[in-house]
């Protein structure tokens, strides 16, 4: 039963008052409803008559669409509609008020939204099945038509870029997409946009399949971005355009690649490597100090959000340690030194250093290599290690000065202070060690150059 309230200037109850048009109950709070509103609440069309049933011998009342009609009467108001048309849907009963209907109305009188999905048929007494069209006209007075059913369509409907198609395949490909619709995939790549406003990129799945399903899939078409240089869009955390070729930083070179995915040994070639297996990879990501190794049977994907670079590393190295090791480090610590084969050493001079000698140094300083020193507390990696100390002190080339700077004697030399500090709590123990801490020495060299 609803519960419906309607005309504008009804006088509005504090009961509900109950009345049934064509079977269906109903209640409003309404006192008048017109004959249009009592139409409207059943889904019977405007031109249809519409009758309130009258106890004999007097007549049914014909009631206008204008006609106001009292509902606080004593007894439910019963309203119906003399010519109305039974026929069967898919074995469902269903009626129609008018007689004749279009293949259209007649999905639409049995709820059917997507009628792009299905075929309709009419079952004739007598005859076989015959198809009815959308815009076909079925008159629904004549016996031995009040039968219909449906299968489902063998078409499908879509379009690209605002055009339709159609297609009898279930599965197409981007790539037969594109060439269906005469794009050249050279010049323009595959989107799909779905109903919840997201989007799906073909642009490196050119063969995938997509169900081609009767709803009517959306695509459109998007122009190549020329070339995506990835230390760009990775140190802005920003996604990449699908693009026809990628520049990538590999060590300190770059490189530009026609394909967004690359596989371990296809880095270790492009920087020169010809023997492939003494080497490892890592990826350096913005917004993670600790470099990701990139395993032997993995492909990178250029496009991935905040990708920055690659560092090649040898697999077997000489031991990079110095004479001097007044102390010692976590094991994971001088395996990763070992692996920078640079050499390295500990010392006491009071406090616990750490010097890395010939220290790479980015384009843009006064040098190409410098010794790096590092502070270590006696509790660390429980505690952090902060700053950083070069020696020769870094100048940079276009004369702009460096801040928080400071001299800091140490070895019988006067090494550069940075004073650069994490935020309390971004130190976490398992996690951060000598490498994370490197990560953050990176940046800051580079970030410098940028002010």
């Amino acid at each position: 039963m609803e519960n419906i309230n309607g005309a504008k200037d009804a006088q509005k109850l504090k009961q509900p008052l109950e009345f049934i048009v064509e079977g269906e109950k109903f209640e409003t709070f309404d006192q008048y409803k017109t004959g249009a509103e009592l139409k409207q609440l059943k889904g019977i069309p405007l031109e249809v008559e519409l009758y309130l049933l009258v106890t004999k011998p007097y007549k049914d009342e014909l009631i206008e669409n204008e006609t106001p009609v009292n509902l606080a009467r004593t007894e439910i108001e019963r309203f119906f509609v003399k010519e109305n048309y039974r026929f069967l849907f898919n074995e469902k009963e269903l009626v129609s008020y008018r007689k004749i209907v279009s293949g259209k109305e007649i999905f639409d009188l049995a709820g059917v939204n997507n009628t792009n999905c299905f075929v309709l048929y009419q079952k004739l007494k007598g005859h076989d099945f015959e198809k009815i069209s959308l815009d076909e006209k079925v008159d629904l007075s004549i016996p031995g038509i009040e039968k219909f059913i449906t299968k489902d369509s063998d078409i499908s409907i879509y379009t690209l870029d605002g055009e339709h198609e159609m297609t009898n395949e279930k599965f197409l490909t981007p790539r037969q997409i594109l060439e269906f619709g005469a794009v050249n995939p050279e010049n323009l790549y595959l989107i799909q946009l779905f109903t919840d406003g997201s989007e799906e990129s073909y642009a490196y799945s050119y063969d995938k399949k997509i169900e081609m399903t009767c709803v009517g899939l959306v695509f459109l078409t998007r122009i190549w971005n020329e070339i995506g240089d990835v230390e760009e869009y990775g140190k802005k955390c920003q996604l990449i355009p699908p693009s026809k070729s990628y520049r990538i930083k590999i060590d300190k070179d770059y490189h530009v690649v026609k394909k967004s995915t690359l596989t371990q040994a296809e880095i270790i070639v492009l920087a020169g490597k010809p023997n492939v297996e003494s080497y490892d990879v890592y990826k350096f990501m913005n917004g993670n100090p600790k470099p990701i190794k990139i395993l032997s049977n993995q492909s990178v994907d250029l496009t991935e959000k905040c990708l920055v670079r690659f560092v090649l590393q040898p697999k077997e190295q000489t031991d990079g340690r110095g004479v001097r090791q007044n102390f010692s480090l976590p094991d994971e610590d001088v395996e990763f030194l070992e692996k920078m084969g640079l050499r390295w050493e500990t010392l006491l001079t009071p406090g616990l250093w750490v010097i890395i000698y010939d220290y790479p140094i980015p384009d843009g300083y006064n040098v190409k290599q410098a010794d790096l020193a590092l502070t270590i507390t006696s509790s660390y990696p429980a505690t952090e290690i902060d700053m950083a100390y070069f020696y020769p002190p870094l100048v940079k080339n276009n004369g702009k000065s460096i801040n928080a700077l400071a001299q800091q004697p140490l070895d019988g030399k006067i090494f550069q202070r940075w004073s650069r500090h994490r935020n309390a709590g971004e130190w976490i123990v398992g996690v951060d060690n000598l490498s994370t801490h490197l990560c953050l020495v990176d940046n800051w060299l580079t970030n410098d150059l940028k002010r």
